[in-house]
C-alpha cells in the first residue's frame, strides 16, 4: 500500500505583532520541517517548524502559519 501525500498552493499566514492574516503562495514544504511562502508576489518568507507552527522573520516582522492543508490517500497496488 503507498501513501500519497498533497498539499495545497496557499496558505494563511498571520504577522504576529499585529495579528493581520494574509493568503500566501507556498513555493516550497516539507512537513514539520520548512514551508517557504511568497506574499504579494514579491516577498518570499522561510519558516521553520518549531514543534506547533512554522515561524518566519522578514524585515523586522515575525509571521506564523499552520502551513498548507495536507491531504493523505492510501492506494493498492492492482493486479
Amino acid at each position: 500500500m503507498n501513501t500519497i501525500t498533497r498539499h495545497s498552493d496557499t496558505c494563511q499566514i498571520k504577522q504576529s505583532s499585529s495579528g493581520k492574516i494574509v493568503e500566501a503562495v507556498v513555493q516550497d514544504f516539507q512537513e514539520n520541517v520548512v514551508l517557504h511562502v511568497i506574499v504579494s508576489k514579491a516577498v518570499k518568507i522561510a519558516m521553520k517548524w518549531n514543534g506547533k507552527v512554522y515561524e518566519g522573520r522578514m524585515a523586522s516582522m515575525d509571521f506564523v502559519s499552520d502551513g498548507p492543508t495536507i491531504s493523505k490517500t492510501s492506494t493498492s497496488s492492482r493486479g
